[in-house]
């Protein structure tokens, strides 16, 4: 039976002021990253964990990438195959990230049925999400390495390291990790309100996400109204950044007018009120699940 469960501490599940030392935080963090590590590779050996998450990104990149071969001859636009190339490496933050940290929430409630546990351990349930996701993270950035590696190797994709802005590209870097985060924050707390259909609704978000972004076509394709979509959101110019800082074009003719410093400028901004978005949503969210006691509402599917 659900309960609208009340957690010691804020709205989110965490625990009360008195143990809000930063030192004492990362120790939560830690022990939820922990966890979340042993969680995502126990189900099999090391070595084959290891290789189902190096081919699983990898795989997607490629056959993309070979799709785009078969329909359009790379020889003829090798610009446009290199930024399908890059987004698509690059997605796969968004898919572990901000998707997986939707997935948690269906996971610990309808397959463990601990989500009662979480909201009342001390860890706190947003510190949880975020130590689980950092996981995620790690995992996420092995897969993007290896298909950069394989694109520079194998494909011909390659940037002039010389040249490479490292100090843009970092901030950029984060920009995106942190606007992935926001989303993946929102749509956990819309998982705890959705009572059956949340797995559906969060992998259409990701396909949503891939085709408004320009991940696998430039936003000057979509009809009017999407566009304007598209650029409220910051993974459009998150992947924007990244092309034209390392490959030194970009994919958007729309976007072409403005200088790389101004869409890192742009893409920091958005991610900055995407998290405060994503935070304030969650929080609305988690209340309206309270309210409707969904918390830990099993659907036994």
């Amino acid at each position: 039976m659900a309960v609208g469960l009340e957690a010691p501490g804020d709205g989110a599940g965490e625990p009360a002021r008195d143990d809000r030392s930063l030192r004492a935080w990362f120790a939560r963090l830690r022990i939820a990253a922990w966890l979340g590590w042993s969680i995502e590779s126990n189900w099999t050996e090391p070595f084959v964990f290891i290789v189902y998450s190096v081919l699983r990104p990898l795989a997607a990149a490629l056959t993309l990438a070979w799709m785009y071969r078969a329909v359009s001859g790379v020889a003829l636009r090798p610009q446009a195959f290199a930024s399908l190339f890059l987004g698509s490496a690059f997605h796969e933050y968004v898919t572990r990230m901000a998707v997986g940290m939707g997935w948690l929430v269906v996971e610990e409630r309808e397959e463990f049925e601990t989500m009662k546990y979480l909201y009342t351990a001390p860890v706190g349930i947003f510190t949880y999400l975020l130590g689980r996701t950092a996981t995620k993270f790690v995992i996420a950035s092995v897969g993007c390495a290896l298909t950069l590696t394989i694109g520079w190797t194998l494909l011909g994709i390659r940037w002039d390291w010389m040249h490479l802005d490292a100090p843009l590209l970092f901030v950029a870097f984060a920009a995106g990790i942190t606007a992935a985060l926001a989303i993946g924050v929102l749509l956990a707390g819309w998982a705890l309100v959705l009572p059956r259909i949340a797995m559906t609704m969060i992998e259409g978000v990701a396909l949503a996400l891939q085709l408004l972004c320009g991940v696998i076509f430039p936003i000057d394709l979509l009809p009017r109204g999407l566009q304007e979509l598209s650029l409220a959101l910051p993974l459009t110019w998150w992947y924007e950044a990244m092309r034209r800082l390392l490959l030194g074009h970009g994919s958007s003719a729309r976007l072409a007018h403005f200088g790389d410093g101004t869409v890192v400028v742009i893409l920091v901004v958005l991610a900055a009120a995407w998290a405060v978005i994503g935070r304030l949503g969650y929080d609305a969210l988690e209340r309206r699940a309270r309210h409707l006691g969904r918390l830990d509402q099993t659907t036994l599917f």
